[in-house]
């Protein structure tokens, strides 16, 4: 079995200030590299093998500060964990694009079930090249959020920043441990791993601390 640790990235200015930050690169702030060094705390001590993240700078500037911090060997990253790609809401405030969008269907926006699809697919792959190991991935809300909630078959609040959930991964059965510090029990098995779970579409409400909606 693998066990794979998915982290969101720290704090960024558009995080801060309500914009659809989506597939645009956008460093952390001073708050999000905090968020960073304090991501594994204060939850039970896990020992990871590798970490491993998302190539949009956000996510590998958080990666690197918790491998630097914790002595967690570097396993590069992986195209396949970028966030969803919220097209024409890029960079808008979400106030004004969920008024003219209420269902998020903005023009040009990435299919959600493909987000979900490509972020098991990495995993799935990590879990060839680390079996049996414990892998820290650092990624972003939305594709977090669909990845979890494929296993738990179940609408989910937004993700917050900064915040470690545990999934596992033994052959066709994916099992989630934690979502965002707070203990899960859930297991789902698939047919093969050319099958996905099924992420579920919600409106979610908040987890305290998290941004107005993944962005």
């Amino acid at each position: 079995m693998t066990l794979f640790g998915l982290v969101r990235h720290g704090q960024t200015d558009y995080n801060l200030r309500g914009l659809f930050q989506g597939s645009s690169d956008i460093p952390l702030n001073d708050t999000g590299r905090e968020q960073a060094h304090h991501a594994l705390e204060p939850l039970p001590a896990i020992p990871w093998d590798t970490v491993v993240s998302s190539p949009l700078q956000r996510a590998e500037q958080t990666a690197r500060i918790i491998a630097e911090d914790h002595d967690i060997p570097w396993g590069g990253t992986d195209v396949r964990l970028r966030e969803i790609d919220w097209g024409a809401a890029e960079g808008r405030p979400v106030d004004e694009m969920e008024r003219l969008y209420p269902d998020r269907s903005f023009p040009g926006r990435e299919d959600h079930q493909q987000v979900a699809d490509r972020g098991y697919d990495a995993l799935e792959d990590l879990e060839q090249r680390f079996p049996g190991k414990n892998v820290l991935v650092v990624a972003h809300g939305t594709l977090i959020r669909f990845l979890l909630s494929g296993i738990a078959e179940r609408p989910l609040d937004s993700i917050p920043n900064g915040t470690l959930s545990v999934i596992t991964l033994e052959g066709t059965t994916w099992g989630v441990e934690m979502i965002a510090g707070v203990a899960e029990e859930r297991i789902v098995q698939v047919r093969s791993h050319d099958q996905n779970p099924r992420f579920i579409l919600d409106k979610p409400a908040l987890i305290p601390g998290a941004a107005p909606r993944p962005l």
